[in-house]
C-alpha cells in the first residue's frame, strides 16, 4: 500500500482520511492493470509529511517493476525552474523582469518586439505564437533557402530539418561548424527570434515554449554558466535535489524510465538526445522526490530545511496571476482562462485540466508525456505525479480525476 506509515498513524494531525488515499491506490492499480497507463509514480505531501508514495507498473516495456529512485524526463515542468532562476537573477540585481528582451537578445527583432519585456515571456503573453513561428520558419526554408520538404516515404525526409538548419546557418552568416543538431539549432534559434509577433504584446495568452528557451539563453549569457551549473549552485544542491539535471550523467542513464512508442513522446523521451537536452522549456530530468522538494520550497515561501532559496516576495510574484484581464484561450481541447503566473499555471478561478476540487490559490505545471507538479498553499499540499499518457486530443485524461481523489482525502 502506498499510504505512508505516518499518514496511517497520524491521520488526524495531518488532516487526511487514509481510506480515501486507499481509493487513490486502487485507482492507480486499475489504470495500470487495464493498460491505460504503462506506469505511474506519485508523491503527496501534506502539512510537511509524505502521506502517499507510490510506484505502479513497469520501469520499461516488459521490464522490471518501477522503483522509487526512477528518473523521469519531465518536459515542461522545466519551466517553473527557469522562472525561479530568473527570479534569483532579479533578486541579485542582474536583471529586472521589466527589462525589454532586446536588451539581452539583439537578434530579437521585428515590429512591436521592442515592447516585449522579460515578464511577457514568463506569462506567455509576448505576442509570440508557436504555430505562427513554425510557419515563418517553413516559409524561410522554402523561399529563402529554396528547399522543398521531401514527400512522405522519401528517405531524405528524415534528415530534411537538419539539412535545412545547416543551410540556414550558412545563409545567416554564422561561423562554420560541424554538421549536427547543436549547430543547426543555433540557426533555428535566430529564425525564431526573427519570427513576427502574431498578436500585440500583452493582449493574448499563447503558451510558448520558445519563450523559455530564450530565457535559458539569457541565463547562460548573464551568468557565464551552464544551466546545470547555475541551477545546481542556487537551487538543486541547496534543496538536496541530487538527481535533477539538464545533462544527465551517464552513470544515471540506467535509472531513466522508458515507454512503448505507442505512448505520447515515445521516440523523443526514449532517446539519448533527450537525456542531455539543455532546453530551457523542457530539458529537465528528475525524480518524484526531487520535484516534491522543489514544490515544498515554494510552499514554504522560498525556504527548505532552513535554507532560503527565494524571498517571500519572489514567491508571491512567481505564483500570482499576471494575466487577469486577458481573454480566454483555447488550450488542451478546452476553452480556458488565461490566468498564468511566472512559470506556473495558477488556478485563480479558472476550470482547467487538473480537477475541480483544488483551491483557487493552487498552482501547477504539466509536462509533455505525463509529468505534473502541484502546490496548494490553502491546503498545505504538494504533489508530484507522472502518468504515461497515450496519444490523443487530451494530453492528461486521468490527472484531473487523480487530483480530485487526492482532495477528497483531506479533512
Amino acid at each position: 500500500m502506498a499510504i505512508t506509515e505516518i499518514a496511517q498513524n497520524n491521520a488526524a494531525a495531518l488532516g487526511i482520511v487514509p481510506e480515501r488515499l486507499g481509493i487513490l491506490d486502487s485507482y492507480f492499480n486499475k489504470l495500470v492493470e487495464e493498460g491505460k497507463q504503462a506506469f505511474i509514480a506519485a508523491r503527496v505531501r501534506r502539512r510537511g509529511e509524505d502521506v502517499f508514495r507510490g510506484e505502479y507498473g513497469v520501469f520499461s516495456p516488459g521490464g522490471p517493476p518501477l522503483t522509487p529512485d526512477a528518473i523521469y524526463p519531465v518536459a515542461s515542468v522545466t519551466k517553473p525552474i527557469i522562472a525561479a532562476l530568473m527570479a534569483i537573477l532579479q533578486e541579485d540585481g542582474i536583471v529586472d523582469l521589466l527589462d525589454p528582451v532586446q536588451m539581452y537578445m539583439p537578434q530579437f527583432v521585428g515590429d512591436g518586439k521592442e515592447g516585449v519585456f522579460l515578464w511577457h515571456l514568463l506569462s506567455h503573453c509576448s505576442g509570440m505564437d508557436e504555430e505562427a513561428t513554425s510557419s515563418y520558419i517553413e516559409s524561410y526554408i522554402k523561399h529563402d533557402l529554396g528547399l522543398e520538404r521531401p514527400p512522405e516515404g522519401d528517405p531524405a525526409r528524415e534528415d530534411f530539418h537538419l539539412d535545412a538548419g545547416m543551410k540556414a546557418r550558412e545563409k545567416l552568416g554564422l561561423p562554420e561548424a560541424e554538421r549536427g543538431w547543436e549547430a543547426a539549432d543555433e540557426a533555428y534559434d535566430i529564425l525564431r527570434q526573427r519570427a513576427p509577433l502574431k498578436t500585440v504584446v500583452g493582449t493574448t495568452y499563447s503558451y510558448n515554449s520558445f519563450a523559455y528557451d530564450l530565457m535559458a539563453d539569457i541565463i547562460r549569457k548573464l551568468t557565464g554558466e551552464s544551466l546545470d551549473e547555475f541551477a545546481g549552485r542556487t537551487i538543486f544542491r541547496p534543496l538536496g535535489m541530487t538527481d535533477t539535471y539538464w545533462v544527465l550523467p551517464e552513470a544515471k542513464w540506467q535509472r531513466v524510465v522508458k515507454r512503448d512508442e505507442s505512448f505520447a513522446g515515445g521516440q523523443w523521451l526514449n532517446s539519448e538526445y533527450a537525456l542531455v537536452s539543455t532546453s530551457g522549456s523542457g530539458g529537465i530530468k528528475t525524480t518524484m522526490d526531487d520535484l516534491i522538494k522543489f514544490g515544498t520550497m515554494f510552499l514554504q515561501n522560498g525556504k527548505f530545511e532552513n535554507k532560503r532559496i527565494l524571498s517571500p516576495a519572489s514567491i508571491k510574484m512567481l505564483t500570482s496571476d499576471h494575466n487577469p484581464d486577458l481573454p480566454p484561450s483555447n488550450w488542451h481541447v478546452r476553452i480556458l482562462g488565461s490566468n498564468w503566473g511566472f512559470g506556473w499555471n495558477v488556478k485563480a478561478g479558472k476550470k482547467d485540466d487538473l480537477g475541480m476540487l483544488r483551491s483557487d490559490k493552487a498552482y501547477d505545471h504539466g509536462g509533455y508525456g505525463g509529468a505534473r507538479i502541484m502546490v496548494d498553499p490553502e491546503h498545505d499540499l504538494v504533489m508530484s505525479l507522472y502518468t504515461v499518457e497515450q496519444i490523443g486530443d487530451d494530453p492528461y485524461p486521468y490527472q484531473s480525476r487523480i487530483v480530485n481523489i487526492i482532495y477528497s482525502s483531506l479533512e
